[in-house]
């Protein structure tokens, strides 16, 4: 099963969009190069980095100003990313969660349909060196 990290937003000017992060990453900041524009001026021109490394999501704060808080908790240098995690940049906050790409799970019997999700296990290793 292939699944995305999509971020959710539940606050700030973008409330109510999805986000899914692409393979290759995704830049966050106010300069329209971004892949995310988040368009406040408590956000940098270029504010944050997601980098989806195999399998894993990494988030890492680009230099900001004003920072960039993972569950309240200001991120200093890179930080891993789990499923319910709240990512907050100025006004903007941000759910994690991950979609399936609309592919049903088997429960272990192997009957589709069943509503039990299948969790694959994601290896962790530091991507920045």
């Amino acid at each position: 099963m292939a699944d995305a990290p999509i971020l959710l937003c539940t606050s700030g000017a973008l409330e109510g969009q999805r986000v899914e992060v692409p393979d290759g990453g995704l830049e966050i900041g106010r300069a329209a190069e971004n892949g995310l524009v988040l368009p406040d001026d408590g956000v940098s021109r270029f504010h944050a980095r997601l980098l989806l490394d195999n399998g894993s999501l990494w988030i890492q704060d680009a230099g900001s100003r004003n920072g960039v808080f993972v569950n309240g908790v200001r991120v200093t240098g890179h930080r891993a990313l789990k499923v319910g995690d709240e990512i907050s940049i100025a006004e903007t906050v941000f759910a994690v969660r991950w979609d399936e790409l609309g592919e049903e799970d088997t429960d272990t019997t192997g009957e589709p349909g069943s509503g039990t999700r299948r969790t694959a296990k994601r290896r962790w290793f530091w991507p920045f060196s």
